[in-house]
């Protein structure tokens, strides 16, 4: 299966513990996150969380779907996906051991 690159954005309900539900699904399945930023919108209590992820289009799928059902997260939105070159691939992992 082809290996992407996900960009994911994710307006939830800003209430307790909704990082560590939205991050044990993503556990679960095995898809490492490779960069998040999460802040507060100018709606009290509502935050946004950006992702960026590799992964295939199945098991992202699979993600949105239990991440609807958690019930803080309002909207999730699928930016962007671009495949991974197998150039970009060895320099990943040559910077792992490096």
């Amino acid at each position: 299966m082809q290996q992407k690159i996900y960009f994911i954005s994710m307006t939830t309900e800003n209430a307790l513990s909704v990082l560590q539900r939205i991050s044990s699904i993503f556990s679960r399945h095995r898809i490492n996150i490779e960069q998040m930023n999460v802040f507060e919108t100018a709606n009290k209590g509502v935050s946004h969380f950006s992702l960026v992820l590799h992964s295939n289009d199945e098991k992202i799928q699979k993600v949105v779907r239990q991440l609807a059902k958690v019930i803080e997260v309002i909207d999730i939105q699928i930016s962007n996906s671009m495949p991974i070159t197998t150039e970009e691939a060895t320099n990943k992992e040559s910077l792992k051991v490096a």
